[in-house]
């Protein structure tokens, strides 16, 4: 029995969703979910075929909900429920093959249609393993405001959106446009979102319909510059016959022993961290954040601390120890009604929350951490 969720805030549309597709109970099954925090929670504990979801919820919305997907379970297929509004909005989603939808007020047959197509992974009424170009222009029909910090390939970019709007991109030592081209021709993208647009100046002047076209126009280009000159790269027939067999050994090498990417300096350091957090009997649980205030690692199993906005601590600290003349901090404790501890530093270029255990004290932590730091 294959397991279908649908995500929506209204409780009345779920339950009527919910009934009039009760007649494909042989077929499927339909969870529910008011927003993506419950969602999330569904399918970490039930294995999903399907998702369908609204991009308005409360608590944690349908982008973060995507965001999430694409991380954790990328090649979901998913449904995207949302009311657009105007002709002129539908007609210019019409012209993006990749953007598919159902529009709300929803028909109950479009959807069966649609849910059948996602779970045989039939015609494109559904969009599987989000792209990040898709989930872009969802976020400019849908006027939102975000930092999306995107991963593929060990590489790490940063894209900043105001009210739909690409503001500006960080890509290693680019910026702005050079930046933003770069980061959206990548494959096989996970996206992560901040709900706040962390730069104020707008450093890219196209709008995100022509980033889009220019990146993926790029993207050809480079592909068909390799092919040309693979194609152009003359060899004699011994040479082709050793190359062949040099062809041959490495699949079969690649068969026996598959390759890995190597860690970059920073993923071996961030590896080495989590290693003596996780050796060290006075951590209960720990989070490391980058310096967007996004999450890079956690302890396995549940962690409290994912939801940790580190934003909101930085900026309390750096008020109280301006006017104190205290400077940068190093690390802070803190305990909070409940008797719990946790302890808060900076570590090279991330930002370490660690719950303590009852009755520890953090001082020798803190001192294993600045021998890391130190080696």
């Amino acid at each position: 029995m294959k397991n279908v969720l649908i995500v929506d805030d209204e409780k009345s549309f779920l339950l009527s969703l919910k009934d009039g597709l009760s007649v494909h109970r042989d077929s499927f099954q339909v969870l529910t979910a008011a927003n993506g925090r419950e969602a999330v929670a569904v399918l970490r504990a039930v294995p999903i075929d399907l998702l369908v979801t609204d991009l308005k919820l409360p608590e944690m919305d349908g982008f973060e909900l995507l965001a999430w997907v694409s991380r954790h379970q990328p090649q979901l297929p998913v449904i995207v429920m949302t009311a657009f509004g105007t002709p002129e909005i539908e007609a210019r989603l019409a012209s993006h093959d990749t953007l598919q939808y159902l529009e709300k007020p929803l028909d109950l047959s479009v959807l069966q249609d649609g849910i059948f197509n996602g779970l045989n992974a039939g015609r494109k009424s559904y969009i599987r393993g989000i792209t990040l170009s898709t989930f872009l222009q969802l976020m400019s029909i849908e006027q939102k405001n975000c930092t999306l910090k995107i991963s593929a390939g060990g590489q790490v970019g940063y894209l900043y959106i105001r009210r739909g709007k690409l503001l500006d991109a960080e890509f290693g030592s680019l910026q702005g446009e050079a930046a933003a081209l770069e980061i959206v021709g990548w494959d096989n993208a996970e996206i992560e979102m901040d709900g706040i647009c962390r730069r104020q100046e707008e450093a890219i002047v196209i709008s995100l319909e022509h980033v889009l076209i220019e990146a993926f126009r790029l993207k050809d280009e480079r592909a068909l510059e390799q092919k040309n000159g693979s194609a152009s790269d003359p060899q004699s027939p011994a040479e082709k016959d050793l190359a062949a067999d040099d062809d041959f050994f490495s699949a079969s090498n690649e068969m026996e022993q598959p390759a890995r990417r190597p860690l970059s300096p920073d993923e071996r350091a961030r590896k080495r961290l989590v290693n003596i957090l996780a050796k060290q009997s006075a951590v209960q649980e720990y989070a490391l954040f980058d310096q967007h205030g996004f999450l890079e690692e956690k302890n396995s199993g549940l962690c409290s601390l994912e939801e940790f906005a580190p934003e909101n601590y930085l900026q309390l600290l750096e008020a109280i120890g301006r006017p104190l003349s205290l400077g940068s901090f190093s690390y802070v404790v803190f305990n909070t009604s409940r008797r719990v501890r946790y302890l808060l530093l900076r570590c090279l270029q991330h930002l370490v929350l660690v719950k303590l255990k009852p009755g520890t004290q953090p001082a020798p932590l803190v001192l294993e951490i600045k021998r890391f730091v130190n080696r």
